[in-house]
């Protein structure tokens, strides 16, 4: 919130009056030291504010920066797997399988074809 927004809320006579009551209130003697002790104040707090928002911000980019970090390694597998052409199945994996059947409904083993067994 600036003090534009406030000054433009309140009128002339409002700030008049006020005025007159903190003149009552405090008196003139001590008005100007609580006038910068108010001053004092308020520019802590806008530092605080600040301060505080800046961090927030921090903790934004640093967030950021590690989810880009973390998502660059699962970016560059899925890039090496598509460059990469498949691996050739391997003997045991071929071994392992069972026979294809072939158009007669009978195995292509040596088995089947009458072979030793």
């Amino acid at each position: 919130m600036t003090l534009a927004v406030v000054f433009d809320s309140v009128g002339f006579g409002e700030w008049f009056v006020l005025l007159a009551v903190v003149l009552i209130v405090v008196g003139p003697r001590k008005l100007p030291s609580v006038a910068r002790s108010l001053g004092q104040y308020y520019a802590r707090f806008r530092r605080a504010a600040d301060n505080f928002k800046r961090q927030l911000m921090d903790m934004d980019t640093e967030f950021d920066r590690a989810v880009a970090e973390a998502a660059k390694p699962v970016g560059d597998a899925f890039a090496v797997a598509a460059s990469e052409p498949p691996p050739a199945p391997s003997l045991s994996d071929q071994l392992s399988k069972p026979p294809a059947p072939t158009p007669g409904g009978q195995a292509s083993t040596p088995q089947a074809a009458g072979g030793e067994g």
